[in-house]
């Protein structure tokens, strides 16, 4: 169901799908348009507000099933300004928010790493460097059709490819030195990608690691992922060379219930911008972590957006039939803000549903940390160099990862006291699409390799890396000890605002 619901949301970029706002404190997100998400024992009282006798049937469809029918997620689409319909309900009493829209948390190859963007300061050494108000002088900023629609304020391009498009949207953020305040987000999808194809790493170049024997199994919500290398849609011909055969080796672990990755979407003949996002990432869960085994379920488009519903659904039904966890570890290469910077309620829902399923009395009765759980989640801190935190990475039992480059943290990165981890992010090489032929780039041809950079292959590496160490213990006990004794001994080297260090690569 959930490809389904990727697909409904069409091809192309995500222009008209999105809508970009700025909340009460100025600082700005993304949602789906016309849409509201809240419990069903609220709809009468939203129903009033609207001034109807009753909502259409057809604008209403659950989220997550719940044994409390009251408590029920639905999402309602069709509404007029659902921003100011979900602050009055929440004033009623009813959970309620706009379905907020995250984004792939890929940017282009970095020219130069620069050892500290921001100079990590000292949140407390400041105050609320944006201590005012909505700067706008509006007290409901979503009264206006788009407050933020306009393209890149700034008349360069951003040097690190597509970061958040709500990349400058860190006011109220309590740690950012300025320039840190409000200033208008891209209104507009990238339309290209800032993948750029690779060659195959030397045999040097990869980690002396054996297929250990009992196999850990990882979910990864993103793209999809290509197996066979090449797209069915390819009018490419002949046998694969060298170097894709090899990427086709690398994913021989991919299982055969993971969704297609459509590197051309819209049919334009050329690569989508995020297209392959989820073959990359497999890749290099795969490399890092031999023996295990990979399942990639669709939950963002080509162009890189996804939402709060669409991800809850996905995780929600890839767990929800089975009495045992079905997978062990799952990776989320995704970000995005939220409004007043609180977590989106669907995926809140959703994450809490599943770990708390696979739970024991003895957990409920005895305090543990918050990732020794039997299912692990790993999150993309993302790409915005901000201290204002993301979701789903800011969960606390979800286990956010900031990137690092060659001579310390990434230009790019987000970071903060809520980022857990942070591993390699810059010029990372993993397996791709084989292209030959197809003109589908602006640069070379891509033969089963590509070179990315951003947060969204830190998370991976920092999931492989608790895959393999719980896998090299042969799977005994549960996944979330293996993550805790990862990143949370006193030995580790631990980076100011990103948190314990994994440079595996």
């Amino acid at each position: 169901m959930a490809i389904e619901n990727v697909a409904a949301l069409g091809t192309g970029p995500w222009d008209s799908r999105v809508q970009f706002v700025t909340d009460g404190n100025g600082r700005a997100f993304a949602y789906r348009p016309n849409q509201l998400i809240t419990v069903r024992r609220a709809l009468p009282a939203l129903t009033a507000l609207l001034g109807l006798d009753e909502l259409p049937r057809e604008a209403v469809s659950f989220v997550i099933a719940s044994e409390a029918k009251d408590e029920q997620l639905v999402v309602i689409r069709g509404l007029p300004n659902p921003i100011e319909l979900a602050r009055r309900l929440r004033s009623a009493g009813f959970a309620a928010g706009p379905n907020h829209v995250f984004f792939a948390a890929a940017v282009g190859s970095h020219p130069g790493a620069i050892p500290n963007p921001v100079g990590f300061p000292n949140p407390v050494g400041f105050p609320n460097p944006v201590g005012f108000p909505n700067p706008v002088g509006f007290p409901n900023p979503v009264g206006f059709p788009n407050p933020v629609g306009y393209p890149n304020p700034f008349c360069c391009p951003n040097p690190v490819g597509y970061p958040n498009p709500v990349r400058s949207a860190t006011a109220g953020c309590c740690c950012c030195q300025p320039p840190c305040a409000p200033s208008p987000p891209l209104g507009t999808a990238p339309r290209r990608s800032s993948a750029t194809a690779a060659r195959c790493p030397s045999s040097d170049e990869r980690p002396l690691r054996k297929p250990a024997a009992k196999p850990c199994r990882v979910l990864v919500v993103d793209t999809g992922v290509c197996p066979s290398v090449r797209p069915a849609e390819s009018s490419a011909t002949g046998k694969l060379d060298g170097d894709a055969l090899r990427a086709l080796a690398q994913l021989e672990c991919v299982k055969p219930t993971s969704d297609g990755d459509p590197w051309d979407a819209d049919a334009n003949r050329r690569l989508d911008p995020f297209a392959g996002h989820g073959t990359f990432i497999a890749g290099l869960i795969a490399r890092l972590a031999p023996g295990c085994e990979i399942t990639v379920e669709r939950g963002l488009t080509s162009y890189g957006d996804t939402d709060d519903v669409l991800i809850a659904q996905a995780l929600v039904e890839r767990f929800t039939a089975a009495d045992e966890p079905p997978f062990d570890v799952v990776s989320m290469s995704f970000s995005g803000f939220c409004e007043n910077d609180d977590p989106p309620i669907a995926l809140s829902q959703a994450i809490a549903h599943i770990q708390a399923k696979y739970r024991t009395t003895d957990d409920f009765t005895s305090p543990h940390d918050a990732i020794r759980e039997r299912v692990v989640f790993v999150a993309a801190a993302g790409n915005d160099s901000s201290c204002r935190p993301t979701w789903p990475a800011s969960f606390e039992s979800v286990i956010s990862v900031g990137a690092l480059g060659p001579n310390g943290p990434a230009p790019f990165t987000n970071y903060g006291p809520w980022v857990q981890a942070c591993a390699p992010g810059v010029d990372i090489i993993s397996t791709f699409f084989d292209l030959t032929g197809e003109n589908a780039g602006d640069d070379a041809e891509f033969d089963g390799w590509a070179q990315w950079s951003g947060t969204s292959f830190s998370a991976p590496i920092v999931a492989a890396e608790i895959a393999w160490e719980w896998m090299a213990g042969g799977c005994d006990g549960r996944v979330g000890a293996a993550a805790a004794w990862l990143l949370q001994r006193s030995s580790l080297y631990r980076h100011p605002w990103l948190g314990a260090v994994v440079n595996v690569y």
